[in-house]
């Protein structure tokens, strides 16, 4: 690699980027490439290294008392702390042969002395110290969820026909296989046959089995890379209710996973509810598959897995369930005549633990919304005895305000707008945060329309809108303290979550962003250059962070069978937990700043 090479290698990789050139020149003078051969141990508490390491090509496992808690990969950069600290509690080891540059420590450390900027991303910045609080404080729960990936799992062989074999001759070539599922590949797409299908669309109806088996297939056949992490196809196939998933190397199917492989690798981690819900027959079943879902979160706590990714699952276990007790509820004549929605939390899928429940009803304007009401009164009593506590706002299906035909919503939209009180502002935010979950999903898009539609015609509406972000005082001082009660407590919602979830759809509303979580809204202001890089990239840190405290809160709560709230007692908190907490509120301020900089918001009566 040429020194101009080299130069371009380490300007990509950040924060070397943030150098001056003449301190770039210094740091790759006082670089030197190294290998080490697989298994080598590079850094531990006995053996402290005397480089700052970047990869060039392998990978590197970082272990926490014997527990994977981080992979390194090429142009990743370790270990600051040891270098800086002079200690460490983690051990480096090369897992795959490593070629890297190695910058002397005593160059590293002036660099961090002589360049703020370089220095803050080492010492201040919120994403590298949230990842130094994981890797010490959970990093020997999380490595089963955050790194198994599906090469990682037994894959069953696939039986690949195509799409002219007869029927016979498919079911002949999955004998010899040994397996019930054949993948039927048609002009490079992938179907889809199972014994179900052999039984309802052969043997019922006795097919001919010379009849080509593309005849039966079910098409696409979903699948998923051989590198994708296992979790993100757990939540595939809880998403979708399937049994299997295909596995695709270079464009081709190498394998095939079963939702059993799955479920069973997981098997110590979590009790997946999807199947019991699908298969509910009655509401006294449903609600016990209900129940189980916080038997889902504790588990998925337990380990560590990120709040965000507990969040998704629970939203797909939750929505399942709405949709099943709509169907259990609602005459089957009236399904497809109304749009039955979540909002809030719920709608973002930021809702974990059971605080409350916001859903509406959209009904068809050819519909009277009168036939309703009495379903709604029950599905409400339902959802109270599955667990979803009553809203204190009455933001229910069973209150008239919420559960309006369409164009009735048109009109309150419209009302919303040209209202100024809070009621205004917070209804609306919380309509904007809707997803349908049952029902016409189509009720839904043109009111989201309506909404985007009137921001367009409101300037004003929107900075009183967003000044809702500022309501509570984040609890620190002016020397960023922690500020709490006398006990040592902190409401984590009005202290942080509220400011940036408020503030984030305040500019997601402004700007068109479909997105419906914070955190991919978040992304997608970054995308569209309303948010730098690093305050997205803390944005998302610091709420991570404050929502996992809220949800240790919850669940430490439920055990004791406590009301739940959002205050949180930091008496207890660790220097690194504190620290954290502190850098949070401080990310929460300069949003806040960002905020009423943005909208204007000094101009307001």
């Amino acid at each position: 690699m040429s020194l101009h090479d080299q130069k371009n290698f380490i300007k990509e990789i950040h924060p070397f980027e943030k150098l001056t050139e003449f301190e770039l020149d210094m740091a790759l003078k006082n670089m030197d490439i190294a290998y080490y051969p697989k298994d080598t141990v590079l850094i531990s508490k006995e053996k402290i290294s005397d480089y700052f390491f970047i990869i060039i090509k392998g990978e590197v496992n970082e272990y926490n008392n014997d527990e994977l808690t981080f992979v390194y990969h090429e142009q990743d950069g370790f270990d600051a702390d040891s270098l800086i600290y002079h200690k460490t509690e983690s051990t480096f080891v090369v897992n795959e042969d490593l070629i890297c540059y190695e910058l002397k420590k005593s160059v590293f450390l002036n660099l961090i002395g002589t360049n703020k900027k370089f220095e803050s991303f080492f010492l201040k910045n919120m994403t590298a110290r949230f990842q130094t609080l994981k890797n010490k404080e959970y990093g020997s729960e999380i490595s089963s969820f955050m790194f198994a990936k599906v090469s990682d799992i037994y894959m069953h062989e696939p039986c690949i026909v195509q799409a002219e074999t007869s029927i016979k001759d498919a079911i002949e070539k999955s004998i010899a296989g040994n397996t019930s599922t054949i993948i039927v590949e048609n002009d490079s797409q992938y179907g889809v046959v199972t014994d179900s299908n052999l039984k309802k669309d052969v043997l019922l109806v006795g097919r001919d089995l010379s009849s080509p088996i593309v005849e039966i297939a079910n098409f696409p056949f979903i699948c998923v890379q051989k590198d994708d992490f296992l979790f993100s196809v757990l939540l595939l196939v809880v998403k979708n209710a399937i049994k299997r998933v295909g596995v695709l190397e270079d464009g081709k199917i190498v394998g095939v996973i079963k939702q059993i492989d799955i479920l069973s690798y997981f098997a110590n981690h979590t009790h997946i509810v999807s199947v019991k819900i699908a298969k509910a027959k009655t509401i006294e079943e449903l609600k016990s598959a209900s129940e189980d879902v916080n038997k889902t979160i504790k588990s998925l706590y337990n380990k560590s897995l990120k709040t965000t990714y507990i969040g998704k699952m629970v939203a797909e276990l939750n929505a399942k369930i709405y949709e099943k007790l709509f169907g259990f509820v609602v005459p089957e004549e009236l399904q497809n005549k109304c749009a039955l929605l979540v909002m809030g939390s719920e709608g973002r899928d930021e809702q974990i633990i059971k605080t409350d429940q916001d859903n509406a009803l959209v009904v068809a304007n050819d519909t009277d919304v009168e036939r309703f009401r009495p379903y709604m009164d029950q599905f409400t009593k339902e959802l109270i005895s599955f667990g979803f506590p009553p809203c204190e706002g009455n933001i229910m299906v069973n209150n008239p305000y919420w559960c309006k035909t369409q164009a009735e919503f048109e009109k309150q939209i419209v009302i919303w707008f040209e209202g100024n009180d809070m009621d205004h502002y917070m209804d609306l935010a919380i309509f904007f945060d809707a997803k349908c979950v049952a029902g016409d999903t189509t009720l839904l898009e043109p009111l989201k329309q309506k909404i985007f539609d009137m921001v367009k015609q409101k300037d004003v509406f929107m900075a009183y809108f967003a000044r809702n972000s500022l309501l509570f005082q984040t609890p620190i001082n002016m020397f960023s303290s922690l500020r709490t009660t006398d006990e040592g407590k902190i409401d984590i919602k009005k202290g942080g979550i509220f400011a940036i979830v408020q503030g984030i759809r305040s500019l997601a509303l402004e700007n068109g962003v479909l997105e419906k979580s914070t955190v991919k809204r978040i992304k997608r202001l970054h995308q569209l250059g309303v948010l730098e890089k690093e305050m997205a990239s803390e944005l998302i840190e610091a709420l991570g962070l404050l929502a996992r405290l809220r949800l240790q809160g919850h669940i430490l709560k439920q055990k004791e069978g406590l009301p739940l709230d959002n205050v949180i007692d930091v008496s207890g908190f660790g220097k690194i937990e504190r620290d954290m907490l502190k850098d949070s509120f401080v990310i929460v301020n300069e949003f806040k700043k960002f905020i009423t900089h943005h909208f204007r918001l000094g101009n307001l009566a």
